[in-house]
């Protein structure tokens, strides 16, 4: 009773009528004066009032029996945003103004800190059952395989479902995946096939997951607010990886691989807890009216024929399948090459996230608008030809150094192509759109089995050489005769 007394005070309202929270909002610009109105009446002001919030021009025109009782104040500002507990943020930060986006924004960081301590463990784990780097990348095939097959359907649950019923009920699977597989490591029965088992069912719920999670950030936030939730969103991830793996070598040794995934099941735990307080608004569901391959086959199209869209993809496929399988052979170049364990790897993989960290900055600080084309190939660029010196280095300082360039270089790159992605396509095709981002991750296998082959055969530094030189030179060759991407 007291906030509606508040409200009706400050704007000017005398009704005996409840008023809607939309109400409150929309009118709040405006110095508001008239008489008690009868319920139809409330009604149609309400219905007025949405419109001006959707910024109809002719809203009053229309209703000329109701523009007397609405007079603009002259210039006039909407009620700013603020978080529950009434905060302010702006530039990099202004998506934590949302409050619904901050409990995103915080389950998030912790699965995605277990995620990379998962990965820790998970390929420590492999190496040490198998002493096979090829079982390496077969444990990459496994876990990516899903994210080509199953991550468009997961795209199209996104836009026909509630999407956050979809996150909860994914990161629960993914949390007991994770658990079952920790137990069976404590208990001394978890052989290799296991590994590749659960690799493959985790790939299945993370397919699912991450459509509807990508999907969901711009329900929570305003469009001015969404280049700054993705680089969030980039950062999150990003300093995940030198949390993450830090706290795996160091707990690996106290708790073992089987305490480092069951921690990685209470962190998807705690992001259930998280998403359930979310109150998002209903995503558009006109996914319904159609098929679900005549859904597929809608966001297949677009994709195609939106040429932004297509060459963010493309740039993303590009760099996925030649690059990032350098992360599948850490272990091996940590124990083979650098001569390192289970914490000198942890050094590693907190390298490339601390380089990561200050490319997500760098995009969250900067908010430019304007060359992220040329920008996000020389990313692209960087990135490869970070990962061909670091081929022929063998000094542990300065690989580490050369895998901070590389994650901050791929951390710029990804954090603008998402964004890119993000600002071009409705909310109704959204979800499909970023499964169609994550199944340039499911391309992976591409390049995952004959990175492991090349490394058996030739060595480690020989297989990464490969996967960064081909990068490199597509990078390049899409900025030097491509230059309408450039501009993008």
């Amino acid at each position: 009773m007291a906030g509606r007394s508040i409200a009706k005070r400050s704007l000017g309202i005398r009704s005996r009528w409840p008023e809607p929270g939309i109400a409150a909002s929309a009118i709040a610009p405006f110095a508001v004066a008239y008489d008690p109105l009868s319920a139809n009446e409330y009604r149609e002001t309400v219905t007025l009032a949405e419109r001006i919030v959707t910024g109809s021009a002719t809203a009053v025109a229309d209703r000329p029996a109701l523009a007397a009782h609405v007079t603009p104040r002259p210039n006039a500002q909407p009620a700013p945003v603020a978080t529950k507990r009434g905060f302010r943020f702006s530039g990099g930060l202004a998506a934590l103004e949302s409050h619904n986006f901050q409990l995103l924004f915080q389950g998030s960081l912790v699965t995605q800190i277990g995620m990379w301590m998962q990965q820790v463990a998970f390929g420590w784990l492999v190496l040490e059952m198998t002493d096979s780097p090829f079982y390496l990348g077969l444990a990459g095939f496994f876990r990516a395989l899903p994210m080509l097959l199953i991550a468009p359907f997961g795209g199209v649950l996104a836009d026909r479902l509630d999407r956050r019923r979809l996150l909860i009920a994914s990161q629960l699977a993914i949390a007991g995946f994770s658990a079952v597989l920790a137990v069976m490591v404590g208990a001394g029965v978890a052989r290799p096939w296991h590994l590749l088992l659960v690799s493959f069912l985790m790939g299945c719920a993370f397919s699912l997951n991450m459509p509807a999670r990508q999907a969901m950030v711009a329900q929570l936030v305003t469009k001015d607010q969404l280049p700054s939730a993705v680089a969030l969103n980039s950062m999150s991830m990003n300093s995940s990886r030198v949390v993450g793996p830090a706290l795996a070598g160091g707990l690996i040794g106290i708790i073992g691989v089987a305490g480092c995934l069951m921690l990685h099941a209470v962190a998807y735990v705690w992001s259930v807890v998280n998403v359930i307080q979310i109150r998002a608004p209903t995503n558009e569901r006109r996914a319904r009216d159609a098929s679900v391959l005549q859904n597929l086959a809608e966001g297949f199209r677009y994709c195609y024929e939106e040429k932004s869209v297509f060459g963010m993809l493309a740039l993303a496929t590009l760099t996925t399948v030649f690059g990032m399988q350098y992360m599948q052979l850490l272990p091996a170049l940590a124990r083979d090459v650098l001569g390192m364990g289970a914490d000198g790897f942890g050094m590693l993989m907190t390298a490339t996230g601390v380089g990561a960290v200050a490319g997500s900055v760098y995009v969250a600080g900067s908010n430019a608008r304007h060359n992220r084309g040329t920008l996000l190939l020389l990313s692209a660029i960087g990135f490869g030809g970070f990962l061909c010196a670091l081929s022929f280095t063998t000094n542990p300082l300065a690989v580490m150094a050369l895998l901070a360039a590389a994650g901050g270089s791929n951390a710029v790159l990804m954090a603008l192509n998402q964004t890119i992605i993000q600002e071009t396509v409705p909310d109704h095709l959204r979800g499909r759109v970023m499964s169609a981002y994550m199944v340039t991750f499911g391309l992976t296998p591409l390049g995952a089995l004959p990175a492991g082959a090349i490394a058996e055969q030739y060595g480690t530094p020989i297989a990464i050489f490969v996967g960064g030189f081909l990068c490199y030179v597509g990078a390049l060759w899409v900025f030097m005769f491509r230059p309408q991407f450039r501009s993008i």
